[in-house]
């Protein structure tokens, strides 16, 4: 029974360890930050901007968690940002629950969808390789 209770002290003290190494506190500032501008965008509920702001953990950490995969396999981490945005805007969705929420969240989507589609030709018509065009897409982001 001790050697349980020593197992899960250990397994949670690891498990915070990991994950204070993984958060600082500039990134929590700029997730509050983020989930403060989409709370004046879609003029969130208290509940709401809570669930946006658990949105925003959960995208930073994704993102944190595939950095290293830039350098070594630059298809593998463009595919993975592609699901991590698509899964953000999907669970932010979610949340908006007014008319008037859904209204600007898809003016924005639509937006960000005729800027993709207007660098993409851009970038085909001057030769760019698919790949450069792929994460010149993909920086174009919004929520």
């Amino acid at each position: 029974m001790k050697s349980r209770l020593f197992f899960l002290f250990f397994a949670l003290l690891a498990t915070q360890t990991l994950f204070s190494q993984i958060m600082t506190p500039a990134d929590d500032a700029a997730m509050r930050n983020a989930a403060g501008l989409l709370t004046e965008k879609y003029h969130l509920s208290a509940d709401q901007a809570k669930q946006v702001y658990q949105i925003q953990q959960r995208k930073n950490r994704n993102l944190a968690e595939i950095a290293s995969l830039e350098q070594s396999n630059q298809s593998l981490y463009q595919a993975k940002i592609r699901s991590i945005q698509e899964g953000s805007l999907a669970n932010i969705r979610r949340v908006l629950n007014s008319k008037e929420q859904v209204d600007i969240f898809q003016k924005t989507q639509a937006e960000v969808r005729n800027l993709r589609a207007a660098k993409r030709k851009e970038m085909t018509a001057s030769g760019a390789s698919k790949e450069a065009v792929e994460a010149a897409v993909l920086a174009i982001y919004a929520e």
